[in-house]
């Protein structure tokens, strides 16, 4: 395994036997100079078909932190039974690195929609649940439980199948919602991007729940009146795309997932380079 670069410490990207492009895991690999060779049993994991935003989270996310998203997905497809994508395990180490500024901000968000999970897929909650305690136990970080929700969506995301919204053009509406936030924020989002993936994620499950009439409704309007002072820009642009929805789906938007909107426009426009 031929070095191209060093990513960190124990990160780096490099050239296989066969010329492919690959990021490899072990300790100290990341010691290793540029087009040196790395012995093959010092690498403990390597993965494809990165993308170039993928290396500035592998760079800017702990060691530990990426190790424990690898050790909980590879946990994950064997007690399922499914294969992921290799970069799962980047996209859950982002999320885990999100979790955990949010705990340490004394940002607490109840999220009673995803109850219904325990019924719809019990065994990935159950998975979810056991993993909090894999975080506590690999970064001493110990995440609230309601985060065992989001990490169940991020198992069974990549196995969702697209289900009928009525005929609606969901794919239209994300990009409409997109140029909203474009236009607002004078910007440029990258479609590729782990960031804007959660969004369309996040997109898609507003609207089956506008098309259902199932919108999350909890006691937060505290923390939504916070927000709307401390980011008032993403406030202004969620209302116009929660005015969008409302004129595409003929149905109201609540507070509650108006500051969802919030939160998830304020981290795209925030990691926009």
């Amino acid at each position: 395994m031929k070095v191209i670069k060093n990513i960190n410490n124990n990160i780096a990207h490099c050239l296989d036997s066969k010329g492919r492009e690959v990021v490899a895991f072990g300790k100290g690999i990341g010691f290793f100079k540029a087009n040196e060779e790395i012995p093959l049993e010092r690498i403990n994991r390597t993965f494809y078909n990165i993308k170039d935003t993928d290396y500035g989270i592998i760079r800017n996310i702990p060691t530990v932190i990426i190790n424990t998203a690898i050790y909980i997905i590879d946990m994950v497809s064997d007690r399922l039974n499914v294969t992921y994508p290799s970069s799962k395990a980047i996209s859950l180490a982002d999320h885990l690195q999100f979790a955990i500024e949010r705990k340490d901000k004394n940002i607490y968000l109840e999220q009673p929609i995803l109850q219904d999970m325990h019924q719809l897929y019990p065994e990935e909650m159950r998975l979810a649940e056991e993993a909090l305690k894999i975080i506590k136990d690999m970064t001493g970080e110990k995440l609230p439980r309601m985060e065992a929700g989001t990490l169940c969506l991020h198992f069974i995301a990549d196995r969702l199948e697209p289900k009928e919204k009525d005929h609606l053009d969901t794919a239209a509406i994300t990009e409409n919602c997109t140029k909203i936030i474009e236009k607002d924020f004078s910007i440029s989002i990258d479609r590729e991007s782990f960031n804007y993936s959660r969004f369309v994620t996040h997109l898609d499950y507003l609207i089956r729940r506008l098309s259902e009439d199932k919108q999350i409704e909890s006691e937060n309007q505290t923390i939504f009146d916070e927000l709307k002072k401390a980011y008032p820009d993403s406030y202004i642009c969620s209302n116009k795309i929660a005015e969008y929805l409302k004129e595409e789906l003929k149905k109201e938007i609540n507070d509650e997932e108006v500051l969802y909107l919030v939160i998830h426009i304020n981290r795209l426009i925030s990691r926009v380079e």
